[in-house]
């Protein structure tokens, strides 16, 4: 995101300019040239470059305001990226409520159509109502009544406005990506009370919409070339729906998962007043040497605490015989645990925070009734969400004791944590 070249800063928000846009606004300054040639020919292409630069400010504002209004709303943001494709913002969280959603959302699209507004206004005071007739001699007629200038002038103002209008009732469809898809998701959100049914019902939308792009594209793509950009324009707005979609689930999953459904009982309970050598002889020496058991001190029906068997060697072995197992338990009060009704986001955060391998559940009563580990959290993920992910996978995951990066669960649920 922070590729780009910086000219500024609003409201204390780096600016940047992804490079990508001189060759954008080189190809649009050419294309839009042969608007002017008629009228003025020796100077069309510095006008098309004047209708690329308004076309470029006009996306810049429509972000600039969409990232000011998230600010302005509580939402974290680091940076401001004006991209020609793609997240303009660096956004570290959320809205935390539908007012802020909708607000932040409308923002974009009441820029747009109030620049629209601006540039009929000015198409207005330089040619008056003649230029919105239908007849298609306007342009040569108006040049005869106010000159070539004037009318070039019009045609950069009615270009202008052309291009919000079409930016500000674009971005209003009700279904995500678009910014009304976010107001549909924040007014489903204010009924129902319920944030993923609202994320879900327009990102559905995204999709239905983006299936009747693909449909239509299909149907007029053998009589207009428009046809193909309309199918991939269906295909981006379904995939794109479709990852909301994922995400919306995949936070949804990370509620509705307990440390009960994902734990394991992959632990041994050990007695407490066994000896040193006893431990070791019955249990350390007959380990797997790649295997990295969980051992709980027990001690008259009840849990005490963990064994950590790497403290067994800062004790002489000639005390083994004679010291119990008590000296290596580390009491639950020092370690971190979680309840059984915990959320299964509160596990990954702990994991990932402590750097943890594993995390220890414990019952209403203070027993341990499982633990969880990293390929544990998967693994409760893929049943929920029926990933299918293989068993190799998951196991290499335990192995490797940390999540894989490209899901970046941690950042979800750290997300989740402030909500």
């Amino acid at each position: 995101m922070r590729g780009g070249i910086r000219i500024g800063s609003i409201s204390g928000l780096p600016l940047y300019i992804d490079s990508s846009w001189f060759l954008v606004l080189g190809v649009l300054a050419v294309f839009m040239s042969g608007a002017y040639i008629k009228l003025s020919p020796s100077f069309s292409f510095v006008y098309g470059a004047i209708t690329a630069v308004l076309f470029f400010l006009s996306i810049a504002l429509n972000k600039i305001a969409h990232a000011v209004m998230s600010k302005g709303q509580g939402v974290e943001i680091n940076a401001i990226n004006i991209q020609f494709m793609g997240r303009s913002s660096t956004v570290e969280r959320e809205a935390k409520d539908p007012f802020s959603v909708f607000s932040v959302a409308i923002s974009g699209p009441f820029v747009s159509l109030g620049l629209s507004a601006i540039g009929f206004t000015a198409v207005w005071l330089i040619s008056g109502d003649f230029i919105f007739s239908n007849n298609p001699q306007t342009v040569e007629i108006l040049s005869k009544s106010i000159g070539n200038i004037r009318t070039v002038w019009t045609i950069v103002a009615l270009n202008f406005a052309q291009i919000n209008l079409i930016f500000g009732m674009f971005s209003l469809i009700p279904a995500l990506p678009f910014e009304g898809g976010q107001i549909l998701k924040a007014a489903i959100w204010k009924l129902t009370g319920d944030r993923f049914t609202g994320i879900r019902l327009a990102a559905r939308s995204g999709q239905v919409f983006g299936i009747l792009t693909m449909i239509f594209g299909g149907l007029i793509l053998t009589s207009s070339f428009s046809g193909i950009f309309l199918i991939f324009l269906g295909w981006f707005l379904f995939g794109n729906a479709g990852g909301y979609l994922y995400l919306n689930n995949l936070q949804q999953a990370l509620i509705d998962i307990s440390a009960e459904t994902a734990m394991t009982r992959d632990f041994r309970l050990v007695d407490a007043d066994l000896s040193l050598r006893e431990f070791a002889d019955k249990f350390l020496l007959m380990e797997d040497k790649n295997a990295n058991p969980i051992y709980i001190a027990s001690l008259n029906g009840r849990d005490r605490g963990l064994i950590d068997p790497e403290e067994i060697r800062k004790i002489n072995s000639h005390e083994w015989q004679s010291q119990s197992l008590q000296a290596l338990v580390k009491p639950f009060e020092e370690i971190d645990t979680v309840d059984l009704k915990a959320q299964i986001s509160i596990v990954i955060n702990l994991l990932e925070q402590k750097q943890l391998r594993y995390v220890i559940v414990r019952s209403p009563v203070g027993s341990v009734a499982g633990v969880i580990d990293h390929g544990d959290v998967i693994k409760a993920l893929d049943s929920k969400l029926s990933w299918r992910i293989p068993s190799e996978y998951i196991k290499q995951i335990k192995a490797d004791g940390k999540l894989p990066a490209n899901f970046q669960l941690v950042e979800i649920c750290e997300q989740l944590t402030e909500k």
